[in-house]
């Protein structure tokens, strides 16, 4: 129980490569979280050269990408950075859109529902009429708005339940992705706050499967790292938060999931002062190595002194363990440079590896003291 992970991610090539390069042991026990981000003024204006329905020709390459690493296997798709009412060409709206395209390319697609979306008549219909293959389902995700809702108890009961009766699926055989997002300004005990209230609700309502997923990375290097040209580590606090509430309530079915490396309000344009960094994941805490500006001196080399850094460091774990630290090891002795893509897909690699063994390790641990604890019951 709650030994599964789940990153929420973004569908670009970074995060990608992270996984096109991730063992079947790692991949047997996380689900991505998949977030479909919104077509770029310099990706439609690609689209649009080639094709007369260009939004439906970019998420038909989108959803081609995504099934060369996720064929067969399955991931939750969420599409709520699109505006809510957006259709393609056709008319399809673009979660229907881009579920219907990965499940005909054989991924396994569970797509999500959002809960601060449902007051659109149009996104309900939608909703109605997508159709799911066998084996997938829905997953709801709750977010801020649906946090502050849980206050006014009936009013947030009488919109899941319309939720529920419109998918046309049983609480118990729904999913439920509870998004805390950023929570670096938060302390773990307000957070562990959430997780116990939200789940006791949750389940109270008849849902079964629960997930928790927060992110306490900052949305800027330096609020991580304050001096540039030096190192330091962060603590996870979201990690820390939900071992608090495993440990103080064993039984309960609620599982892990964070935002990899990334903070959820991370802007996908690439600054042009943007620092050279390592997010280097170790147990309940990040290590970072912070560089300095992309346009100063050594420019994106700087990954090679960085990597020497993270190397040389107590948290090193060796080339074996994960792609991405075999990449770290090679960058250190000067064999590539990279850039900001490579570098997601580096440290999300060794993240999602890391991580996807820490709650393994802990979920064990638990356990092995529940079952201790059965015994001189």
């Amino acid at each position: 129980m709650n030994q599964h992970y789940y990153p929420v991610v973004r569908a670009k090539q970074g995060e990608f490569d992270a996984f096109k390069n991730m063992p079947s042991t790692v991949m047997n026990r996380c689900t991505p979280i998949l977030e479909i981000p919104k077509i770029s003024a310099k990706e439609y204006e690609v689209a649009a050269k080639k094709s007369d329905t260009p939004y439906e020709y970019w998420m038909d390459n989108k959803a081609r990408k995504i099934a060369s690493v996720f064929k067969g296997k399955s991931i939750i798709v969420d599409a709520s950075q699109w505006p809510v009412n957006f259709t393609t060409e056709g008319g399809s709206q673009v979660l229907g859109h881009m579920s219907s395209l990965l499940s005909s390319l054989g991924v396994i697609v569970n797509p999500v529902v959002g809960y601060a979306r449902w007051d659109s008549i149009q996104y309900r219909q939608d909703i109605k009429n997508m159709s799911l293959q066998s084996g997938e389902r829905f997953c709801i995700r709750l977010d801020e708005i649906a946090l502050e809702d849980m206050a006014e108890i009936d009013h947030f009961e009488s919109v899941i339940d319309d939720m529920c009766i419109a998918i046309g699926v049983e609480n118990a055989g729904i999913t439920v992705i509870v998004d805390v997002g950023d929570v670096t300004k938060l302390p773990i005990s307000e957070i562990t706050e959430v997780m116990d209230n939200v789940y006791s609700t949750l389940i109270r309502l008849g849902f079964e499967a629960v997930v928790i997923t927060a992110s306490s990375i900052p949305d800027s290097i330096e609020k991580a790292v304050k001096d540039r040209d030096s190192s330091d580590t962060m603590v996870r606090k979201e990690m820390l938060a939900w071992k608090g509430f495993i440990s103080a309530n064993p039984t309960a079915n609620l599982s892990f999931g964070d935002y990899g490396i990334r903070n959820p309000r991370s802007s996908d344009i690439i600054a042009p002062d943007m620092n050279v960094k390592i997010r280097y994941t170790i147990e309940n805490s990040f290590f970072i190595a912070r560089g300095h500006s992309v346009r100063g001196l050594d420019g994106y080399a700087q990954s090679q002194k960085l990597s020497q850094v993270i190397v040389d460091s107590k948290h090193y774990l060796g080339p074996g363990f994960s792609w991405g630290d075999k990449k770290i090891l090679d960058c250190s002795k000067g064999l590539f440079v990279g850039n900001s893509t490579g570098w997601i897909a580096i440290d999300t690699n060794h993240h999602i590896t890391a991580v996807t063994g820490e709650i393994f390790e802990f979920a064990t641990t638990i356990a092995a003291q529940m079952s201790k604890s059965g015994n001189h019951a």
